[in-house]
């Protein structure tokens, strides 16, 4: 497979991947994702929904491809690099987590480092209010930031050399 077969297919999967998290969001399999967006379409797809019209067309799907495919080639060079894929993901990673940790602050109304039920569900993270009783392991009524990373699907524990 070329180059850019390659780089082609990369960017396909980044692209599924993130509407296969949106259906799975929607389905309730994913704690915190519907949160993220406000219970809408995570923003990659509203990036490639042009016309909003909740749709992605042929047409729509191969400019956004482009557009992405430009983001990540970093170096312009026309090739995607195993490195600029690492580090577009690694970037969206950080986006995300500046992203929570800032919608944790604004619901954390007593300043205390943790989030009661009360507390979540008047904040925009309605899905981890749903999902209270199931996170909040040592049933204190409240969640802590080590609760919800225990919590979320999918991921692999953090380790050390981070």
């Amino acid at each position: 497979m070329n180059k850019q077969k390659t780089a082609s297919v990369l960017l396909s999967g980044l692209f599924l991947s993130g509407l296969a998290m949106a259906a799975d969001n929607r389905e309730g399999h994913e704690m915190h994702g519907e949160n993220m967006h406000g219970g809408s379409m995570p923003p990659m797809f509203s990036q490639f929904d042009k016309n909003n019209d909740g749709r992605i067309s042929r047409e729509e799907m191969k400019a956004g491809m482009d557009n992405l495919f430009t983001e990540v080639d970093t170096n312009k060079d026309g090739l995607l690099s195993n490195e600029e894929m690492q580090a577009h993901r690694k970037a969206m990673h950080e986006k995300h987590a500046e992203m929570m940790s800032e919608r944790w602050k604004a619901a954390d109304k007593d300043g205390d480092s943790a989030l009661s039920k009360s507390e979540l569900e008047s904040s925009k993270m309605t899905g981890m209010a749903r999902n209270f009783d199931k996170l909040d392991k040592n049933k204190d009524g409240k969640l802590t930031q080590d609760e919800i990373v225990a919590g979320m699907p999918h991921r692999a524990p953090r380790d050390s050399k981070r």
